[in-house]
């Protein structure tokens, strides 16, 4: 894989990828021209991570000519305490009624009803293996 300045735009650059067939012995050229991302393409783009990192129950952002705006919105109940709760529940067999008074104020005295946790992006699950590698 090469990367080169782009021959017809001064904000691209270009991506060349080779990949040679082991069966047929041929070789295929891919050539992609990818714009260099502005900075406010960047922060949109990390804005936009920002909900598989946390717990968010919704997410807008609008981009304006010299302006983002970004708005998180959180659900109404700390649902990571929810969730340990819960596996205190089935691990112990017994909650206390001070847990069991915050699953029902939550709504979810019934513990099937709390959502799972979100699975970690695959960039998030490439960092940690290369994090856990080279530790």
């Amino acid at each position: 894989m090469s990367y080169r300045k782009s021959e017809t735009s001064d904000d691209a650059y270009r991506k060349e990828e080779r990949w040679n067939c082991d069966r047929c012995h041929t070789e295929k050229v891919i050539v992609k021209e990818i714009p260099i991302p502005t900075e406010k393409a960047m922060l949109v783009k990390l804005l936009m991570s920002l909900s598989e990192k946390y717990e968010l129950e919704g997410t807008t952002i609008s981009v304006g000519l010299g302006e983002v705006r970004a708005v998180f919105r959180f659900p109404e109940h700390d649902l990571p305490k929810l969730r340990a709760i819960a596996e205190n529940w089935a691990d112990r067999g017994y909650i206390t009624a001070k847990d069991l008074l915050k699953l029902e104020k939550a709504g979810l005295r019934d513990v099937a009803k709390i959502p799972p946790k979100w699975a970690p992006s695959k960039r998030e699950l490439r960092a940690e293996a290369t994090r856990n590698a080279f530790n």
